[in-house]
């Protein structure tokens, strides 16, 4: 299954806008209805065709229709994934033994307690820190084989992040804040790459907006076009709605949603808010370092909480 690329046709089918102008906050399960059909055929890659608009009328992106986890080929392999940290007396396991395989296109929400391992799951993952036992993969390359500067291309071409407090720089307008991982790479057409990104997510009129000029889901809109400028297999997002007001955080959680759904991305969201999980395909619940729980989620707004109430997490 080969992931779709960047469509062409710059500024259609864009999300909603920020938090300034949308009308309502839509219910997962009623963005649900039709949203498989708004996601681009794998098998028509760089056609220059852009994606099909999305049923709602004002081009929101689409919470995940219940079961309808996609299922690819894998993109995160982990295998007795275990960290610690200090020694002795003063040794503390964040990750104790975890297994977890991610599909291509699928959109995970991981949920727990804080010090359960969230963070920590995901810096490993995007190889920020290495592990004290197990073995990570991401779109079939395993870490543990790839010195520091195969470890540094990888992630600066095949895994995006998207942070709570965007990153971005405050000189740099989006146009720049998008592009700058194309610029060190060298790609000599990081700038046209960058505004498409940036039309697709909803931002065209603001290409040359500073981020002081920006509201909080405008800038994080900019860093999931920065994220996903490279081309990436997987996207890491780290509390991506924490700060955000309940409406951006809501378009910000579509907006996963159609990266996962409608561009073929794999995502992986740590949250602690379970109105945001339940925009996932799947939920995965984790304590004092271990995984337990692992499910499906039916585009409910309530999926997810029950989910936790059920595993004693709430």
């Amino acid at each position: 299954m080969s992931r779709a690329r960047l469509p062409q046709g710059v500024g259609t089918a864009a999300p909603a806008a920020d938090a300034e102008t949308a009308a309502s906050e839509p219910s997962p399960v009623d963005s649900a209805n039709g949203a498989a059909a708004s996601r681009p055929s794998p098998a028509d890659p760089g056609t220059g065709a852009a994606p099909a608009a999305d049923a709602a009328s004002d081009g929101a992106a689409q919470a995940p229709a219940g079961g309808a986890t996609p299922v690819g080929r894998p993109i995160v392999e982990i295998a007795g994934l275990t960290k610690t940290y200090g020694k002795g007396e003063a040794e503390v396991t964040a990750l104790d033994g975890v297994d977890l395989v991610v599909e291509e296109g699928t959109f995970v929400a991981v949920m727990g307690p804080s010090g359960c391992g969230k963070s920590t799951l995901l810096n490993l993952l995007g190889g920020l820190d290495t592990p004290t036992a197990g073995e990570v993969a991401i779109a079939g390359e395993k870490l543990s084989g790839l010195s520091d500067d195969q470890i540094t291309e990888l992630r600066r071409r095949r895994i995006g992040f998207v942070f709570q407090f965007f990153n971005l720089i405050p000189v740099l307008t989006a146009t720049e804040n998008a592009s700058l991982p194309l610029r060190l790479d060298g790609d000599r057409q990081a700038d046209a790459k960058a505004r498409q990104w940036l039309t697709q997510v909803g931002l065209g009129e603001r290409l040359d907006n500073r981020p002081d000029q920006l509201s909080g889901g405008q800038q994080q809109r900019v860093a999931v076009a920065r994220a996903l400028s490279t081309d990436p297999a997987l996207i890491l997002a780290d509390e991506p709605t924490g700060n955000l007001d309940s409406k951006s955080a809501t378009e910000i959680a579509q907006l996963l949603a159609e990266v996962s759904q409608r561009w073929g991305r794999t995502v992986l969201m740590v949250t602690h808010d379970p109105r945001i999980a339940s925009f996932a395909h799947r939920l995965v619940l984790m304590r004092d370092g271990r995984i337990v729980g692992d499910r499906p989620l039916d585009g409910t707004r309530e999926a997810a909480r029950l989910a936790l109430d059920e595993s004693g997490l709430l």
